[in-house]
């Protein structure tokens, strides 16, 4: 799979709000985390790379589609997560009208790989947030799409759903794809491979040890961090 480019990319909503030109090239099978406080711009990036928001300006150089994983409690389905995993696939069958064994063995199979195998005959809405992130990613590996866009993948996950969830994005990665994924929950941010920073002063990219300095933090959320924003171990 190929990674992605951006030249001189504006996003925004109309006249009245914009992010700065963005040049940034990220590399197939990169984790890229994108924080930055509430209202940002976080979701209207993501939005824009995945083609529902028209770019201002520049240009978005990748191939293929790009697949997205909408916020927590964005989708409200009554589809077993079988069902739901294999509408994934619907880009890569054009003229069939209804599922095919082969979507439904490849959705099985996702599920299986992320541990929720047993959820599969499961109404999606019945499960909890996080085996309904699970089974949202599982959608994702069977999509097939070289840019992964992940809208905060770890919100309202206990530890034990987080870490499986974070496993999953990077098994995404390990694959060769893209992945950008916005969060609040820093010690992801802290794990990926580079953080692209929305706030105050602009954008910035660089390695999360930079990013994430407490400097960084309280000019991107105005409050004071003690030791590291991440796991709160002193500074030595």
């Amino acid at each position: 799979m190929s990674g992605l480019r951006l030249e001189g990319l504006v996003a925004g909503r109309g006249k009245g709000f914009r992010l700065p030109p963005l040049e940034l090239t990220v590399a197939a099978g990169e984790v890229l985390a994108l924080i930055g406080p509430n209202g940002a711009g976080k979701t209207t990036l993501l939005k824009t790379l995945a083609g529902l928001l028209p770019p201002l300006a520049g240009a978005i150089v990748t191939t293929g589609a790009a697949a997205c994983l909408p916020p927590p409690g964005a989708v409200a389905a009554g589809f077993s997560a079988l069902h739901l995993t294999a509408l994934g696939r619907a880009r890569l069958r054009r003229w069939s009208p209804g599922l095919t064994p082969d979507d439904l063995d490849a959705a099985r199979c996702a599920l299986d790989r992320l541990e929720v195998g047993d959820l599969a005959d499961r109404p999606f809405d019945r499960l909890s947030s996080g085996q309904q992130q699970l089974v949202l990613i599982a959608r994702l590996f069977v999509q097939d799409a070289p840019l992964c866009l992940l809208d905060e993948p770890l919100a309202l996950l206990d530890p034990a759903h987080a870490r499986a969830v974070e496993a999953a994005i990077r098994a995404l990665a390990a694959e060769g794809r893209v992945v950008i994924a916005s969060t609040h929950h820093l010690p992801f941010a802290a794990r990926a491979d580079r953080v692209l920073a929305i706030g105050p002063e602009g954008i910035d990219i660089g390695p999360p040890a930079q990013a994430l300095s407490a400097d960084r933090i309280r000019a991107l959320f105005g409050v004071e961090v003690a030791g590291c924003p991440c796991c709160g171990q002193a500074s030595s």
